[in-house]
């Protein structure tokens, strides 16, 4: 009888051990749903910007929440034939602010219309909204104003916009190149700014850049891309400026004193310094011209020794570099053969290819987390595509898992991303086309509607060709 017990007893063990492990090994193969949240935005421009010592991002569009658009067969989207967004008289510029932790909206700020992009200091905590004259400077926690300041690289021209703006954290300090395409030459302009009140304390002057030539009814015109790009060493302290023109100039970053000229083989953009060793990875630029007069750049990944200006070749690529200096690793998107190539920091050797079977669009460094995330994309027809963002270990480059984004109209929505590296999500936006805009008022009659000047209008209707874009800010936990 007692054996009996003591067998049974046994056997029960042996069962719930077994249900035990049976769902262990459930648990481990089913990851967590990687969407944190998602928050309604209007439609984004260009970029995001994130404090991580705050958790916060901070997304910039352009007021409209729905906007209609003309779409051929395909279901690609053609220029915007109207914008309409409920309650909105004239839309205006809009600064969400994102928890990066929990995903959802914290608040959504106010900034002139003119707007064109942000910067934020995670040292000060300000947020700089770069407008055309002035920057705007935000407290990143209250989003109060704090001052605004005249910016201009030339005082007479208001079509003067930020193109790129760096944040120096041990001068505290704000860099800021402006951009104009005209067909006239006209000078460059770096912007040494305060990074408390926006100030500009110095204002350098750059010869024009290189032109460009286009045929037209009127003959041939020149074009002028007045346009710097920027690499920051912080160790270092200083600052290089690259023209279209070929030149590299240096900069010291407390002082704003320019330190010296280079002439360099060819033009750099997409610039990255190597703090440890003072390297420079960019891209070197040179345009060709087909047998139809087009005009063809041929991008060449280099590594540029700033002290004697000497250039190493790597490889022929598209796509921003990405240094990991931990690692002394070099990660380049190799859109051509689809593969994401993992190169010596030192050398420029290839270590690893890793294959993503789909055409990668963007790339970011987690550092503190060891991650490389890559947003890339399968098919061309917005109703077919498949979006996704594949997770590489950059210490033994691995590919680790693929997170499954919606990917909706093929647009802002992929490109448009950043991470922060304290909670290490990842935040995005992607757009989702529809053929009709809901009335959340439908079920007001017409008469009592006509008369209650708080609730907005029916949607207009949409023609057979006709689609709605709403726009969401998607946050991704990647682990």
């Amino acid at each position: 009888m007692v054996r009996r017990r003591i067998t049974g007893g046994l056997a029960v063990l042996v069962v719930l051990i077994g249900v035990l492990v049976t769902l262990s090994l459930r648990i481990q193969v089913a990851r967590p749903n990687p969407i944190v949240g998602a928050a309604p935005i209007g439609n984004p421009r260009w970029g995001i910007a994130v404090d991580s010592r705050l958790g916060r991002a901070f997304i910039l569009d352009d007021g409209v929440r729905e906007q209609q658009v003309t779409v051929s067969n395909g279901g690609w989207s053609s220029s915007s034939s109207s914008s309409y967004a409920f309650g909105a008289g004239t839309p205006s510029n809009k600064v969400h602010v994102i928890d990066t932790r929990t995903g959802r909206l914290v608040k959504t700020l106010d900034v002139p219309q003119t707007v064109q992009s942000l910067t934020v200091d995670e040292v000060t905590n300000r947020i700089f909204a770069f407008d055309q004259g002035q920057v705007d400077v935000l407290d990143a926690r209250s989003g109060a104003s704090l001052g605004v300041a005249p910016f201009s690289g030339n005082p007479d021209d208001v079509n003067d916009y930020a193109a790129v703006s760096l944040v120096d954290t041990r001068s505290g300090q704000l860099f800021a190149t402006t951009s104009q395409s005209t067909n006239e030459p006209v000078d460059q302009h770096l912007l040494l700014l305060d990074g408390r009140t926006g100030k500009t304390l110095r204002n350098l002057t750059f010869p024009h850049g290189s032109a460009a030539t286009s045929t037209g009814p009127n003959g041939t015109t020149p074009t002028y891309y007045a346009s710097l790009s920027l690499a920051l060493d912080e160790r270092a302290g200083r600052l290089y400026v690259f023209n279209t023109n070929g030149q590299m100039r240096s900069v010291d970053t407390k002082s704003g004193r320019l330190l010296g000229a280079r002439r360099l083989p060819a033009a750099l953009w997409g610039a990255q310094v190597d703090e440890r060793t003072g390297r420079v990875f960019a891209f070197a630029v040179r345009q060709t011209h087909s047998s139809r007069g087009w005009q063809r750049p041929l991008v060449t990944l280099v590594i540029l020794d700033p002290r004697t200006g000497t250039t190493q070749r790597i490889m022929s690529t598209y796509g921003e570099p990405a240094f990991d200096e931990a690692a002394n690793r070099l990660f380049i998107l190799d859109g051509a053969r689809r593969v994401v190539s993992i190169r010596d920091g030192t050398s420029g050797r290839l270590v690893r290819a890793v294959p993503l079977g789909a055409i990668s669009i963007r790339l970011l460094l987690d550092a503190p987390h060891h991650r490389a995330l890559v947003t890339a994309v399968k098919g061309y027809n917005p109703a077919t595509l498949d979006a996704r963002v594949a997770v590489l270990d950059t210490r033994t480059g691995a590919l680790l898992r693929t997170l499954p984004l919606p990917a909706g109209q093929l647009g802002y929505g992929i490109y448009a991303m950043a991470v922060d590296t304290g909670s290490g999500h990842l935040v995005t936006t992607y757009d989702t086309m529809s053929s009709g805009t809901p009335d959340r008022y439908s079920w007001i009659p017409r008469w009592l509607r006509a008369r209650l000047p708080w609730v907005p209008p029916p949607p207009p209707p949409l023609g057979p060709n006709q689609r709605i874009i709403t726009h969401t800010a998607l946050t991704l936990d990647p682990s």
